[in-house]
């Protein structure tokens, strides 16, 4: 392919330049979850919506009108309005060449005027993305002398919120560059180089901390994203209040749910709830299904007891103190299991995984319906998963896996279905096996 043809992101991008209420956006989601966001994406939009995947996102154009169907997506954590998407040729022997290109670029061709106000309507921001010279010089000598800095709320990472501002306030921007590929420049490079011409061009006010606006450009080869960031703060952070060692992303939760495919009525249940993430995010969507969840570890059942009270009142799950290894269902009872198993790192011990996911998997097979019992399963410990389903493997079938990425560890999912083969005739035979 030649280095200079349109991409299928340029060509996507050029499709949304033809309507003045068609955006192009991109969204971030965990790595390995992307199928999961673009069947979610369909369901909420239209099944014929074109999406490019890539790995940890997914890009896509949307009416103006279909932004709060998009915000309401619960399998992504961030989106992000694409303001322009463009390649370059760079030399790759003079960095200083280089890095004018991307200077000449937003001076002379980037057209962000339609990004801007739909990032300024979606966010709420009522202070001045178009301000005057004069009002840039106050601004600018106000700053200088009061030669104060807002403090950024605790726990808030990204800025301050754009719905909090004034309407005189002037935009605060940082300019921040991922890249990937082989290049002479550096990615802070490329930010100080873009954020100066963006500085020029809309007089904004530079602010790393205290930003209302956060212009993210992906420099990927010889090509350049350059984004508006339209979550203040990641979707993740929702429905958990007290947190444990392990507590999964609300995102995540929603992601292992729906490769469960729950249906009306089914009884969902998440035997090693931690901080009750699962069951808390199955109650908020999947409100006609019985939740239940439960742990071995006091602890986590008070700080599961805390997140249930704190989540919704609409929140009904069944929380109580148990064994795995001896859970209080009847057999052939459950529909659906989706849990977070030990991963032996943060918690637990890998050497103790090989017992217990035996005990785990073997303790799932009695309670599950045969046939049409499901289990979604995270862990980071494939090798005692491998070893544990060959000791349970008349029980289940693996219809799926997946690689994710969890707090930087690389995990597996594992969709499993329960066979037809009862309890009762597995154990005399998982019995003589092991004699």
């Amino acid at each position: 392919m030649n280095e200079n043809s349109e991409s299928n992101l340029q060509k996507l991008f050029a499709e949304s330049l033809i309507n003045d209420n068609v955006f192009m956006i991109t969204t971030t989601v965990d790595t390995g979850f992307e199928w999961q966001a673009v069947d979610e994406c369909k369901e909420k939009l239209n099944k014929n919506v074109k999406i490019i995947k890539e790995r940890g996102k997914i890009y896509l154009n949307v009416f103006w009108n279909q932004f709060a169907q998009i915000q309401e997506m619960r399998s992504i954590d961030n989106i992000f309005i694409v303001a322009d998407v463009r390649k370059f040729e760079f030399s790759g022997i003079s960095k200083e060449a280089d890095l004018q290109l991307f200077k000449d670029a937003v001076r002379d061709d980037m057209k962000l005027k339609k990004a801007l106000n739909a990032w300024k309507n979606i966010t709420g921001f009522q202070g001045k993305i178009y301000p005057t010279t004069d009002e840039y010089n106050r601004a600018e000598k106000d700053r200088k002398l009061c030669n104060t800095i807002v403090t950024p709320i605790k726990g808030k990472k990204r800025g301050q919120d754009p719905s909090d501002t004034e309407k005189d306030e002037i935009l605060r921007y940082r300019v921040t560059c991922e890249r990937i590929g082989k290049h002479i420049f550096e990615s802070a490079e490329v930010a100080r180089a873009i954020g100066g011409e963006l500085q020029d061009k809309y007089l904004w006010l530079v602010d790393l901390s205290t930003y209302y606006l956060e212009v993210v450009c992906k420099v990927i080869g010889n090509e350049l994203i350059t984004q508006l960031r339209v979550t203040h703060e990641s979707k993740h952070h929702r429905n958990i209040i007290s947190f444990g060692p392990t507590t999964l992303r609300a995102t995540v939760c929603y992601n292992l749910l729906r490769l469960a495919h729950p249906n009306l009525g089914d009884i969902i249940i998440d035997p090693m709830c931690g901080s009750g993430s699962i069951p808390i995010e199955a109650a908020l969507v999947y409100s006609q299904c019985y939740i239940m969840g439960g742990d071995n570890h006091p602890k986590a059942v008070f700080r599961t007891k805390s997140n249930i009270e704190a989540s919704s009142s609409k929140c009904k799950i069944d929380l109580l103190h148990w064994n795995v290894s001896q859970l209080p269902f009847k057999d052939s009872f459950v529909d659906i299991v989706v849990t977070d198993m030990p991963f032996g790192k943060r918690s637990g011990r890998m050497i103790d995984n090989r017992i217990l996911y035996k005990e785990i998997l073997i303790e799932l097979g009695r309670i599950m319906k045969p046939l049409t019992g499901r289990s979604v399963l995270l862990t980071y410990d494939r090798r005692s998963f491998s070893m544990a389903l060959q000791t349970a493997r008349n029980l289940f079938c693996v219809t799926k896996t997946l690689g994710v990425n969890i707090g930087g560890l690389q995990a597996a999912v594992y969709v499993l279905k329960r066979t037809d083969m009862s309890y009762e005739q597995f154990k005399p035979k998982f019995v003589k096996h092991n004699v």
